[in-house]
């Protein structure tokens, strides 16, 4: 029996056992859930708060140490808590936060909870009412004190327009005063300018005289540079002949020392020929044949002789007129390079000239062109006071000059390559500051640079033309015509024909005083026309 209570105790051991292993882990939980919820101190230096017990859900908060949190719930490794009106989860390790559990049952937890929910939003609500009541006593003040600053500003605003009705009356009555003052310096600036104006005029009459010799200097001077041109032609042509005398010269003396050498060597077997005998050579001939050859070649033989003699004659002759004539040559080539010496020395005197005379030019009305310019922009200066003072200024407006389209306009190919150093239209002087029209543009460019027609044509002026120097201009047709002036030689003559981009010139500073350049125009119908407008990007 004893044996039997014993086995059956040992039943019910196992029994009691496997229920404990099969009800452990809902027990497990079960505790977890009915943990008692309490406050916990944050221990953590920065603490994320998450919207789900995951790493992954997002961060809705962060708490820093020392901050306390209301303990809602627990979630595995995760406790749900509530902090400044927020709720969330955190992590549930000590490293993080630090829990203070309650003694109280789980309902009695719940309802402290809830309570304390019910006070905050107590709580929450009268800090509303308090914040809004604040904000009214704050906007009835406000109100207030911008009421207080509309009158404060309307009082001012009263002031100064009454500070400003004096100001106007002050300036009415400067003003009133400056006018009479700067009519009456306009009155002696007038004078003054009458009298240098006067001046002026007198230094414009001899300016005149010293362009016209200026002119006259520049056509001179062309004439020289022509005539300079031609000699060095001459000179090349004559280079030429004298190299080909001197080869052919060589070349007959070569002939005449080979047929010497040749005629002293028939001298040599003639000689020994007469010691023999002609007679001695025949009779040893061996039959009638051989007599008959050995006297027809002995003829064929001194009849080359005579004419190797009669060409060796020839030649020394010719050699003698060939040193003649290449002395002539060089006796010409002397002449011409004493002539091209004087030339280029008279040329050298005439630029020099067109030097002073351009510095002449440009010092002779430098002091007083400056004295009356100073006075016409003090002049200016004072008819703009008394505009600003009554009248408002006019607009001003520029007539363009017309231009009709056609297939070529800025496709045109630069007819120098250089640099534009002028351009078209109205330019002030940049030393006098008079006021002046350009109608075409000035392309600087070296000297002897190759000038090429901006489209086919024929030719209608080639030749020196005052102020412009050596000139060309050409009919394209449909009454348009370019120009080109300044050039230093032209190729063309009047009536040729031209094709587009074939040389037609050469750079100079003929009748320039800029240096050497190219001065170009279009023009239709007469009428000066903007170059660029039909010039490439190039």
């Amino acid at each position: 029996m004893a044996g039997m209570l014993s086995f059956s105790k040992t039943i019910f051991k196992i029994v009691i056992f496997i229920s404990c292993l099969f009800l452990w882990p809902a027990t497990s939980s079960g505790l977890e859930e009915i943990r008692t919820p309490g406050k916990g101190v944050i221990t953590s230096p920065s603490l994320n708060v998450r919207s789900g017990p995951d790493r992954n859900q997002s961060v809705i908060q962060i708490l820093h140490k020392g901050d306390e949190v209301q303990v809602l719930s627990y979630h595995g490794e995760w406790v749900k808590i509530s902090c400044q009106e927020k709720t969330g989860y955190i992590r549930n390790r000590e490293r993080y936060v630090h829990i203070e559990h309650s003694s109280e049952s789980p309902q009695e937890a719940e309802k402290d909870i809830e309570a304390q929910k019910v006070i905050e939003a107590e709580k929450a609500v009268e800090a509303k009412k308090a914040v809004e009541a604040k904000k009214a006593i704050e906007a009835e003040k406000a109100i207030e004190a911008e009421k207080a600053i509309e009158a404060e500003k309307a009082i001012e605003a009263e002031k100064a327009i009454e500070a400003e009705k004096a100001i106007e009356a002050e300036r009415k009555i400067e003003a009133e005063r400056k006018v009479h003052e700067v009519k009456e310096k306009s009155k002696d600036i007038d004078l003054k300018i009458r009298k240098h104006e006067t001046q002026i005029q007198n230094f414009s009459n001899e300016e005149t005289s010293i362009i016209n010799g200026l002119d006259d200097q520049e056509l001179a001077l062309n004439r020289i540079n022509t005539q300079v041109r031609k000699i060095r032609s001459d000179l090349s042509s004559l280079d030429e002949k004298v190299r080909k005398i001197t080869s052919d010269s060589i070349k007959l003396q070569q002939q005449i020392r080979v047929t010497e050498e040749y005629i002293a060597k028939r001298i040599s077997a003639l000689y020994k020929l007469n010691l023999i005998g002609p007679m001695h050579i025949l009779a040893s001939a061996d039959s009638v044949y051989d007599f008959i050859y050995r006297k027809f070649a002995m003829e064929r033989i001194l009849e080359y002789d005579d004419q190797v003699l009669a060409r060796h004659k020839e030649n020394k002759k010719k050699l003698a007129m060939v040193l003649g004539d290449l002395d002539n040559q060089k006796k010409e080539k002397v002449i011409l390079e004493s002539d091209l010496s004087k030339q280029v020395q008279i040329m050298t005197q005439k630029r020099s000239r067109k030097k002073d005379l351009l510095k002449d030019i440009q010092n002779k009305k430098t002091l007083e062109l400056a004295a009356i310019d100073s006075l016409k922009q003090a002049a200016q200066a004072l008819d703009q006071t008394i505009l600003s003072l009554h009248v408002e200024p006019r607009k001003k407006t520029t007539r363009k000059p017309k231009s009709p389209f056609n297939e070529f306009k800025g496709l045109l190919k630069m007819p120098v390559k250089g640099k534009i150093i002028s351009f078209f239209g109205p330019y002030q002087e940049g030393k006098y500051k008079v006021l002046n029209y350009r109608s075409g543009i000035e392309i600087k460019a070296e000297r002897g640079e190759p000038i090429q027609a901006v489209h086919s044509g024929i030719v209608l002026y080639s030749g020196w033309f005052k102020s412009y120097g050596n000139m060309m201009i050409i009919d394209h047709g449909e009454h348009y015509y370019t120009l080109y002036a300044h050039a230093e030689e032209l190729f063309k003559s009047k009536g040729d024909y031209v094709e587009a981009e074939e040389v037609i010139a050469t750079v100079g500073d003929t009748a320039s005083m800029t240096g050497s350049n190219l001065y170009f125009e279009v023009r239709h119908r007469g009428e000066p026309m903007n170059p660029l407008s039909w010039l490439g990007d190039s």
